[in-house]
């Protein structure tokens, strides 16, 4: 650890995904690659975490080579490990259905030295203490990783276009004008979609959901799409 307080294992703790895990091939090889290049470190990551801002600390304080590469949804990410990349990135940052009901079932990720990364837990919110739910398989018994961020999910306007305190009061509700067909956009990664379409059509989307509503839902993702 450093004068800054940045340790290697803090970097990857704070730097990995909201469940947030190493990714491996096999477990020989992987370990037989990092051992030859202990002042390395490669990363793929949501666009953000691969700034100077974030990434040059470390680099600095650790004399660390630190490569990273950054995409702008979950499935691309994972989908590069499953084409053999596993060999390629020590860490990954993605969000965190993915590490327990995805990347870890299919031999994708390895968990986490639970020595090592539980006493992180202490210094967290209550809702993230150990054991975290979303952090661990879904077992229970391994660590997947360590939580790193949470918000709100909501959109974004154009304040010289639409108010603030309309954005508030319409809500999702806007995208069910047919005025604002054609003046807006949608995000490229398919399944953050989901959330929003489930709003628009006017239902929780942390449901079991009807037929009806599923139904409703085809209806509003074929609208959006179209008027995006």
């Amino acid at each position: 650890m450093g004068p800054n307080g940045i340790s290697r294992r803090k970097f990857m703790q704070q730097s990995a995904m909201f469940a947030g895990a190493l990714a491996v091939g096999t477990g020989g090889t992987l370990r037989g690659a990092q051992a030859a290049r202990e002042k390395e470190l490669n990363i793929l990551c949501w666009e953000g975490y691969n700034s100077a801002q974030v990434l040059d600390p470390f680099r600095t304080e650790m004399d660390a080579t630190v490569k990273a590469e950054s995409l702008t949804n979950d499935p691309t990410m994972i989908n590069r490990l499953r084409a053999g990349e596993t060999n390629v990135w020590d860490l990954i940052n993605v969000n965190n259905p993915w590490a327990r009901k995805v990347m870890y079932p299919e031999g994708l990720i390895k968990p986490l030295d639970q020595e090592v990364f539980k006493p992180y837990f202490d210094k967290m919110m209550p809702a993230f203490k150990w054991p975290y739910k979303w952090a661990m398989s879904d077992d229970g018994k391994e660590l997947l990783g360590m939580t790193q961020r949470f918000g709100p999910y909501s959109f974004v306007v154009n304040t010289d276009k639409v108010s603030r305190a309309t954005a508030e009061d319409v809500g999702w509700d806007l995208w069910n004008d047919p005025a604002n067909a054609g003046k807006y956009g949608i995000l490229e990664s398919d399944d953050w979609n989901v959330f929003d379409i489930c709003l628009i059509s006017g239902f929780d989307p942390f449901k079991e959901h009807s037929d009806d509503e599923v139904a409703k839902f085809a209806e509003t993702a074929s609208k959006v799409f179209k008027g995006a």
